[in-house]
C-alpha cells in the first residue's frame, strides 16, 4: 500500500507536538518543512544533530519522512537574492540524508519580480530556459555530492510547466541527481482543464520512470473561467 502523508507545515507547532496532530490524523509518512516552534532551521543554522533529532522523532513516531521541501524561486531575477535562496536550498540538499530521505523538492522559478507562483513572459524564452537549466543542473550534482536527489515540480506559470518541457528538461539534464515530484494538478491551465482523463494519461506515460514522490490534489475549473 502506498503511504499517504500530508507537509508538516500545515501543523505549525513545536516538533512533538507536530508529530503528535499528524499521528492523530492517522498519516503515514510526512513532506518536511523545515519549519518548528522550538527548532531553528534559519539559514545557516542546519546541523547534523538538529536533522538527526528530527529524524529520529519522526521514525520513533513511525512517521517516515519521505521528502524534504526545498521551495524557493531557484531563477529570482535579483541575482544576490538567487544566491542567497539557492545557498540556502543547497545547504538542506547537503543535510537531506542526515533527515532521513534523499530527496529534496524545489519548483522551477519564475522572472517575476513580484511573486514566486506568477507568471513572467522571460519564463517561455530561450535564454530563460537555459539559465533554468544551468541552475538545475549545479542542484543535481550537489544532490548527487551528498547523496541526494533533486527532485523538481513543475508549474504551469513556471519555467517547466508542460509535459513537453520536462521531457526536454529531462533530456538535457539526464543526471542521476535530479528526478521529478509529479503533481498532476500544476499541469492543468485553460486548455487542459477540460480534459483532465486524457491529460493525466500523457503525464503519466511521458513522465512516470522519472516520478520519485507524488502529491494528490483536486482540480476543476474555476466558477468565473471561460467555458
Amino acid at each position: 500500500m502506498i503511504p499517504v502523508g500530508i507537509f508538516t507545515g500545515y501543523f505549525p507547532y513545536a516538533l512533538d507536538v507536530t508529530i503528535a496532530k499528524l499521528k492523530g490524523h492517522g498519516f503515514s509518512t510526512v513532506q518536511l518543512d523545515l519549519a518548528f516552534k522550538d527548532i531553528d532551521f534559519t539559514p545557516g543554522t542546519v546541523t547534523k544533530d538538529k536533522c538527526h533529532k528530527v529524524r529520529d522523532a519522526f521514525r520513533d513516531a513511525n512517521l517516515p519522512i519521505s521528502c524534504i521541501s526545498g521551495y524557493t524561486n531557484i531563477i529570482h531575477p535579483d541575482l544576490d537574492e538567487r544566491r542567497r535562496r539557492l545557498e540556502a536550498l543547497k545547504e538542506i540538499i547537503r543535510h537531506a540524508r542526515d533527515l532521513g530521505t534523499p530527496y529534496v523538492i524545489s519548483e522551477t522559478g519564475t522572472y517575476n519580480t513580484e511573486s514566486d507562483w506568477v507568471h513572467d513572459p522571460k519564463n517561455k524564452t530561450e535564454e530563460g530556459y537555459e539559465t533554468c537549466v544551468k541552475v538545475i543542473e549545479e542542484l543535481a550534482q550537489e544532490a548527487y555530492d551528498h547523496g541526494a536527489v533533486f527532485l523538481v515540480e513543475n508549474y504551469v506559470n513556471n519555467v517547466i510547466g508542460s509535459v513537453r518541457e520536462l521531457q526536454r528538461l529531462f533530456a538535457d539534464v539526464p543526471h542521476p541527481g535530479l528526478g521529478l515530484l509529479m503533481d498532476p494538478t500544476n499541469y492543468f491551465d485553460d486548455a487542459h482543464i477540460g480534459h483532465i482523463d486524457e491529460t493525466l494519461n500523457e503525464i503519466f506515460d511521458a513522465l512516470g520512470p522519472k516520478i520519485r514522490i507524488a502529491h494528490a490534489k483536486d482540480c476543476k475549473r474555476a466558477e468565473n473561467a471561460a467555458e
